[in-house]
């Protein structure tokens, strides 16, 4: 009796620091984006003629120009794919999403993207319905906007969120392929 007594603490331990070892190193392996990458696909290109705005600084420094809503696929604007993990059927987060955000979060403070404007786009993969989807990925959008805007300050009239659902698969020869469950920061900036 005193024998196991013993001995199943003692298997126990080993166990328990093998979890706490693996949950340490598994969120480290998860994060494959870093801020210096998302601020690098974000800034906007030096190519091309340069254009003047004529657009008044305050208050209204972008009168004129409305994004809410989808953009035009064909629009060519800097922008990243980012796989933000959700719980199953939710927008609530999973600790590899706070991850990857708190990366974005950190690289949307970066000097080189001050006063930039980002639609936040969420997708979802091709399973379910057109609208339950569309309903989903808005959802999710909106809680990657509040996250930003909660926890790393960005201003919330800086973050566009809109949902496209299935509607931009980037594998739609697979429909439940991860590679479409993904939210897309686009810098709108160079619309103005």
């Amino acid at each position: 009796m005193r024998f196991s007594t013993i001995v199943r603490p003692m298997l126990v331990m080993p166990i328990m620091a093998a979890g706490v070892l693996l949950a340490l190193l598994l969120p480290v392996a998860a994060q494959t984006v870093t801020s210096e990458e998302i601020v690098r696909a974000l800034l906007p290109q030096d190519s091309g003629s340069k254009v003047r705005s004529f657009r008044k600084k305050e208050p209204h420094p972008y009168r004129g120009i409305n994004i809410e809503g989808e953009l035009p696929p064909e629009v060519e604007l800097p922008r990243i794919n980012l796989t933000v993990n959700f719980e199953f059927d939710s927008a609530s987060l999973t600790n590899d999403g706070i991850l990857t955000l708190q990366a974005l979060g950190v690289a949307l403070q970066d000097p080189r993207l001050k006063n930039m404007r980002f639609q936040i786009a969420g997708h979802t993969d091709l399973r379910g319905s057109y609208q339950y989807n569309v309903s989903l990925s808005q959802r999710r959008a909106l809680t990657v906007a509040e996250f930003l805007a909660a926890f790393y300050g960005i201003p919330r009239q800086q973050l566009y969120p809109v949902g496209y659902g299935e509607s931009r698969p980037v594998d739609p020869y697979n429909p439940s392929s991860g590679l479409n469950r993904r939210v897309e920061i686009i810098n709108v900036a160079p619309l103005s």
